[in-house]
């Protein structure tokens, strides 16, 4: 009786391993669907070298294929290149395939500090991408990041959301960015760079125009000022302007408490400096 339960237990075992064998023949991988959303050179060659990399699993166990290995080639593919790109989703398609999908993050913003003589590059959400000695994109051929002046920004590392040290005045111009993206179709091209001025206790925010107009919001720490509604009326008046007009003087919108509203928008020649 006992010889015929170790009969029976090597049957089994055997009938299990053989399963095992043939599951894994049939679910080994095949294909890696690895889909790319780049737009620079460089992250497009970087995309090629994952592809490779990714290649080596071809052929291995699906059961046993770990999703963690697609971040962790894509991460390191990265650091060596310098280049900026995310895993999105990693889809294990049964019996034999692995859809990938991946996308550039892109420069948009360079927060100066001035402290450090340095730039925290970040992606339009404020995620550090990296620091830099320059407000220079990665696109070839794009436009500079635009570049923010004035602020501080405390133990700030690659992979945080960007914050300042003056975090009410940094939050209201994380705002106005927004709306600009949004009236203007993106802020990067529209704007050179950004400065905050606090200054015998006043504060202000000029906005340098790629076309060499400038907008200025003063007092913007006064919540009387009502900065963001003055900031959107600027805008409009931008849209408004002729292609010269554009090329030289100032915006200056007053928000008038009798009116209950921002007044007419002027465009001043010359140049004004608090």
């Amino acid at each position: 009786m006992k010889s015929k339960k170790l009969i029976i237990g090597y049957a089994i075992a055997v009938f299990v391993l053989v399963l095992i064998i043939t599951f894994n023949a049939v679910c080994s991988i095949k294909q890696f669907d690895v889909r790319f959303a780049t737009g620079s050179a460089d992250a497009s060659l970087s995309a090629e070298k994952i592809q490779e990399r990714l290649n080596v699993y071809l052929d291995k166990s699906y059961l046993f294929f770990q999703k963690d290995n697609v971040y962790g080639i894509v991460d390191s593919v990265c650091e060596e290149d310098g280049t900026y790109l995310k895993v999105t989703s990693v889809e294990k398609n049964f019996p034999n395939r692995i859809t990938v999908y991946v996308e550039e993050e892109y420069e948009q913003f360079a927060f100066y500090s001035e402290s450090e003589n340095k730039y925290y590059v970040t992606d339009k959400d404020g995620k550090i991408l990296a620091v830099k000695d320059s407000a220079a994109s990665n696109l070839v051929g794009g436009a500079d990041n635009l570049t923010v002046l004035g602020f501080t920004y405390p133990g700030a590392e690659v992979g945080d959301t960007i914050a300042s040290d003056q975090s009410e005045m940094f939050a209201l111009l994380l705002t106005l960015l927004a709306d600009a993206d949004e009236m203007l179709g993106g802020a990067r091209g529209r704007f050179t760079e950004v400065e905050y001025i606090s200054r015998n206790g006043f504060d202000f925010f000029c906005f340098h125009m790629t076309e060499g107009l400038e907008i200025w919001l003063v007092d913007v720490n006064n919540s009387a000022s009502h900065a963001e509604e003055c900031f959107v009326a600027a805008l409009q008046k931008y849209t408004e302007l002729s292609d010269a007009e554009k090329t030289y003087g100032y915006l200056q919108p007053v928000y008038v408490e009798s009116a209950g509203g921002v007044g007419p928008v002027q465009h001043y020649s010359g140049t004004y400096r608090p």
